[in-house]
């Protein structure tokens, strides 16, 4: 992690050098503890967040802050593991860090997003900003971007920059798409992400120990959209939506966690080079 600037390795010094070299981007982490079926760790989300975070900012310099681990899962507290903040609480505790990164010169904070719970929550931060007259600017993105079809179609395309992925790992990935998959939770993607990170924390005997077929109880409501916080535990009771499928091994991971990283540097690079928001922001401050 030569290259991936740390803001808790910096010293205080140093954070001219790393706001220039950074370009003024300050990124957060965001996850979630939760259930990931019975056999992926309940801090799936944050692993995940995390280190495709810094791996990310090895390709492209940008500040990483340490992870912020709680997101928005109101709907899961029955479940062991769950750590359930209040909305009011995710909130001030947003507003005061965003203010305090600012603060130390971090005129661009990316709130980096790996839960499939948080974007309503973030999205609403992000425009709450607009209430004040701020000197920053708060953005954020889910890291999720990719999925094994881009995997599939990098081993199709680019064959050549994976020599270390040999024909029975392609064999893996096709068997993948012979047939409808349930995704969405402790998934194929998930696993992978997590098994090149932590390989240990993963139990695969574990994998079929529950169901992860969406119920669809709620599927009436999807029809017009109609949503409350209890339409996840009413279609995926075991808070696991994925099909059976234990195929995983370290040159898989390995592959789709580099399509990922890939994935989230040109995100950070775009965001640097980026000056729209600020200036758009100036002129909202001007404007009242």
């Amino acid at each position: 992690m030569e290259n991936a600037i740390l803001w808790e390795n910096l010293k205080a010094p140093d954070f001219p050098e790393a706001i220039e070299k950074s370009k003024g981007v300050c990124v957060v982490p965001i996850g979630a503890m939760e259930k990931h079926g019975p056999h992926m760790p309940v801090g799936t989300d944050n692993i995940i967040a995390e280190r495709t975070a810094i791996l990310a900012a090895e390709k492209e310099p940008v500040v990483i802050f340490p992870t912020f681990g709680f997101g928005d899962i109101n709907c899961l507290q029955p479940l062991h593991g769950s750590i359930c903040f209040s909305t009011k609480l995710l909130f001030d505790y947003l507003t005061e860090l965003c203010r305090e990164i600012a603060r130390n010169g971090f005129k661009k904070i990316l709130l980096l997003n790996a839960h499939g719970g948080n974007p309503p929550l973030l999205t609403t931060f992000c425009r709450s900003n607009r209430e004040k007259k701020l000197d920053y600017v708060v953005m954020f993105a889910n890291s999720y971007g990719t999925t094994p079809a881009d995997m599939r179609k990098a081993f199709k395309e680019r064959r050549e920059e994976f020599s270390y992925i040999t024909d029975e790992d392609i064999e893996i990935v096709e068997k993948y798409f012979e047939k409808p998959m349930a995704k969405g939770h402790a998934d194929f993607d998930e696993l992978l992400l997590v098994y090149n990170e932590r390989p240990h924390t993963i139990d695969m005997e574990r994998m079929g120990d529950e169901d992860g077929k969406d119920t669809f109880r709620t599927e009436h409501l999807r029809e017009f959209g109609i949503f409350s916080g209890g339409n996840f535990l009413a279609d995926c009771p075991n808070s696991y939506s994925a099909s059976y499928f234990p195929y995983v091994n370290e040159r898989l991971a390995r592959a789709y966690t580099d399509i990922r990283v890939d994935y989230i540097a040109k995100m950070f690079k775009t965001v640097k080079e980026d000056t729209v928001l600020l200036e758009e922001n100036e002129k909202w401050n001007q404007s009242w």
